[in-house]
């Protein structure tokens, strides 16, 4: 039974990250990965569960708290430490380092 609700709150999560959200400064729509793997890249808080969002367009900074992504079942903490996870291990296989 845990086995099953860990894989519906990993569902939710991968769908999450892939949402469309929009920056309130400049109104372009994008995704919190495409942000993330684009705006954010050499940031070193992109893997410390970083708990905003950056356009890719403009480059202004928001909370995910001001998206649509945080829900009654999945809070932004747990949408930032997912994506930050999935970064972590792509620059742990790679062999990337996360800073500028």
């Amino acid at each position: 039974m845990h086995d099953c609700i860990h894989q519906q709150i990993f569902d939710k999560r991968v769908y999450k990250v892939n949402e469309i959200i929009t920056c309130p400064r400049c109104g372009f729509q994008f995704r919190l990965m495409y942000g993330r793997a684009f705006a954010c890249v050499g940031c070193r808080f992109q893997v410390m569960g970083c708990d905003k969002a950056r356009c890719p367009k403009c480059d202004t900074e928001f909370p995910l708290s001001q998206t649509n992504l945080p829900t009654d079942h999945i809070s932004g903490d747990d949408i930032a430490t997912y994506i930050s996870d999935i970064l972590k291990t792509y620059h742990h296989d790679f062999g990337v380092k996360p800073s500028r």
